[in-house]
Formats: structure tokens, C-alpha cells, sequence
């Protein structure tokens, strides 16, 4: 058998980009999609009364996809957040098995 020396990790980095990933989706990206959303529905849906049809099949079909980007957005930031989450989970569960093999490791040694 070769020299294992396994491999590191660094459960900080996973910790920092955990948080800082969950910022970024908090700071910008639901907060801009909030932002937008109030500006749609704040404005009136233009070409709805309209007499062309072309046009009110327009407006409704802007419409449709307005709701599509903001579920899609919607999927995004959860997704994005349960991203985060899982970083912070494995970083823990990095450091936790370090300590339980230096542990193992230790009182072998004192063996």
C-alpha cells in the first residue's frame, strides 16, 4: 500500500460560502425579484382593453410570463437556499469526522 494521505478541507471556506451565498440571495436576488414584482403589479397590465385581439393576446401572454420568471425566480432563491444549508451541513459534518478520527487516532497512540 502507497502513502494515503487522504485529502483536507477546509470546513471554514464551505461555512463562508454558506453564509455569504445565502446573503447574495437574500441581499439581491429576492429582494430584487420583491422589488420587481411590487413594480409590475403596481403598474396596470397595458393592452388588456384593447379591441385588437393581437394586442389583448400579447399583453395576456406578457402577463403569463411575468408569473413564469417569478416562480422560476422563486425556485432559484429556495434551491439557492437549501445550497447554502447543505454547504453549512457538510462543513459540520467535516469537522465532526475530524474530531472523532483525531480522537481515534489519539487514543490509539496512548494504547
Amino acid at each position: 500500500m502507497g502513502d494515503h494521505q487522504g485529502f483536507q478541507t477546509d470546513p471554514r471556506a464551505l461555512h463562508t460560502f454558506g453564509t455569504d451565498f445565502q446573503h447574495d440571495l437574500d441581499v439581491h436576488l429576492a429582494a430584487e425579484k420583491l422589488q420587481t414584482l411590487h413594480l409590475f403589479s403596481e403598474a396596470g397590465l397595458f393592452g388588456t382593453q384593447t379591441a385588437s385581439p393581437t394586442v389583448h393576446r400579447a399583453a395576456v401572454d406578457y402577463y403569463t410570463k411575468l408569473i413564469q420568471l417569478f416562480d422560476l425566480l422563486d425556485t432559484l432563491i429556495d434551491e439557492g437556499a437549501t445550497m447554502a444549508r447543505a454547504a453549512h451541513d457538510i462543513a459540520a459534518a467535516y469537522t465532526e469526522a475530524d474530531t472523532e478520527s483525531s480522537t481515534d487516532l489519539t487514543s490509539r497512540a496512548a494504547r
